[in-house]
């Protein structure tokens, strides 16, 4: 009777994951509207119905051809360069709103040593690593392709990491889920430069974690430490995550087989200790600022949940983005549940949800680490369908990966950057201006590019270091049209003085000639010098 109840529930497993790929499919193509199931819930019960082809037995270790394994390998690659590299076919201008800091901290960051940098705007590893490959590439350089071989070098690491704990099958498959994901490709269109270099860290950190537990040499675990304590150099929310993880698997991992390894749980703090030290070094002297600045936001994003979202899509829209991998996703995690297995990538997943998901602080920008590790559990998924049906589970993993892909090409394609050619053209302007001058931003749209651009000093609400007001002086400023507290306003400031307008905000300044000169003029994109 059992045994018949089982293949029951196995039957209707296949024939609701066949429908969910065919929904998803219909999706992608926009021939069914996503909204009209609530699919998060077909998802959990098809992972449900899931656990009945689940064994406590490892994933298959056959190998398949090498020289076809090469080629899906390579293919993955070409297509992560190739979605990334679209949207720069007939475009020149770097990706993302955070360009201009990224421009500035590879220019500037560590000579100038600004105040916002040492608050955490940049962490020290980033403007360390960026000194000899500026003194290679340009910063153009570094903004666009360079970024886009640090996100073949993440798919390459979910590659490695995965295999590690799996096989090579599993690997290629979360290789190319990486690929198709329009969530990664969406943290690549907003230019979160350091969270690509730190994801990539995390995972090549956790490799060799693995490394070091199936071989005796030293080296692994050595390579573990350095790699993790780089971490928390390069990218605090990605410290943040990897310590949270690690800080449970220290003292997870010494149980088993019903006792616990006292030795294991030492090794376990030691080298818990050593990534602290390593990281820790970089934040010696002024950049100390940067970890104190975080322990007050932190603590209140865990009372006051909800209120410090960081800039990204929300989980509403991340739930229908991730359509494609979301029952195979966990499946994996209840693979790795019935087996009793709570390795770092399990306590990664379940920590990083309740993060996203009870909104804790910095929350929808953790959805990008969410992603990458749901990628992960979700070749796990995949395979465990292959391994029971093959042909029926390498049929779905191409109708999920087509669905994904054509999601994300399109996406790729219709990528453009924030700010046009022409409003391009006159910040790089502002550059013409007196070597001492001052620019002002009074739009958020605009700062961080003027910043990066202009090579003058900025002065933006809310931003940077010269700002002398607070947010509602700036109202005053920008509703105001008594000249009389404008000048007010303005003289707080050194002169040179110019002011940036770009063709996205409203003009406020050119009914006040008599203190604003027209500096340069390019489709309604205007520079005006301050005179009174």
């Amino acid at each position: 009777m059992l045994q018949k109840t089982k293949q029951i529930l196995q039957k209707s497993f296949y024939q609701l994951l066949v429908i969910y790929a065919i929904l998803v499919l219909l999706i992608s193509l926009n021939l069914f509207w996503k909204y009209s199931l609530q699919f998060q819930i077909f998802a959990f019960i098809i992972a449900i119905l899931g656990i009945t082809i689940i064994s406590k037995e490892k994933l298959s270790k056959k190998q398949f051809n090498k020289k076809f394994h090469y080629i899906l390998f390579a293919l993955a690659i070409i297509l992560i360069i190739l979605f990334r590299t679209l949207p720069y076919i007939s475009n020149s201008i770097p990706l993302g709103y955070d360009t201009g800091i990224y421009k500035y901290g590879i220019k500037h960051g560590l000579q100038n040593l600004d105040s916002w940098i040492l608050q955490g705007g940049l962490e020290p590893g980033f403007l360390y690593l960026m000194q000899p490959l500026k003194l290679i590439f340009s910063s153009q350089f570094i903004l666009t392709w360079l970024l886009i071989g640090f996100c073949a070098l993440l798919g390459t690491a979910v590659y490695f990491v995965t295999k590690e704990f799996s096989n090579k099958q599993t690997g290629l498959i979360a290789l190319f889920l990486y690929t198709f994901s329009l969530i990664q490709f969406k943290a690549f269109w907003f230019m979160y430069y350091k969270n690509i270099i730190g994801m990539s860290l995390l995972l090549f950190s956790i490799y060799f974690l693995k490394k070091s537990q199936d071989s005796d040499n030293k080296k692994y675990i050595w390579m573990f430490i350095l790699l993790a304590g780089l971490i928390g150099a390069i990218h605090r929310p990605c410290f943040y995550i990897f310590g949270l993880s690690y800080f449970f698997y220290a003292f997870i991992s010494p149980y088993k087989n019903k006792s616990y390894n006292l030795e294991t749980l030492k090794k376990n703090v030691f080298y818990g200790i050593g990534i602290l030290i390593i990281s820790s070094l970089f934040y010696l002297g002024q950049f100390k600022q940067a970890i104190l600045i975080m322990f007050s936001p932190v603590l209140q994003g865990f009372i006051q949940t909800g209120e410090s979202s960081g800039t990204f899509i929300n989980f509403f829209t991340y739930q229908f983005s991730s359509l494609f991998y979301l029952p195979f996703a966990m499946l994996g995690l209840f693979y790795f549940i019935r087996k009793k297995d709570f390795n770092i990538l399990v306590i990664w997943a379940i920590i990083n949800f309740s993060i996203v998901y009870f909104q804790f602080f910095f929350f929808n920008r953790f959805i990008i680490f969410l992603d990458l590790i749901l990628i992960i559990m979700a070749s796990f998924g995949f395979s465990i369908i292959i391994q029971h049906k093959k042909k029926l589970g390498i049929i779905i993993l191409i109708i999920m990966l087509f669905s994904a892909g054509f999601v994300s090409l399109n996406d790729a394609r219709d990528s453009k950057p924030l700010i046009t050619e022409s409003e391009f053209q006159t910040i790089n302007y502002l550059s013409t201006t007196e070597k001492n001058a001052f620019v002002m931003s009074t739009s958020s749209i605009y700062s961080p590019w003027i910043l990066g651009y202009s090579d003058r000093k900025t002065i933006a609400p809310g931003l940077f270091d010269y700002s002398k007001h607070n947010q509602e002086e700036w109202i005053i400023f920008w509703t105001t049209e008594d000249i009389n507290q404008i000048k007010e306003f303005m003289n707080q400031y050194e002169k040179p003085l110019y002011i940036f307008i770009g063709q996205k905000q409203k003009d406020n300044l050119e009914q006040f000639t008599e203190c604003f000169e027209l500096y340069y003029n390019q489709n309604t994109n205007k520079i005006y010098k301050y005179t009174c």
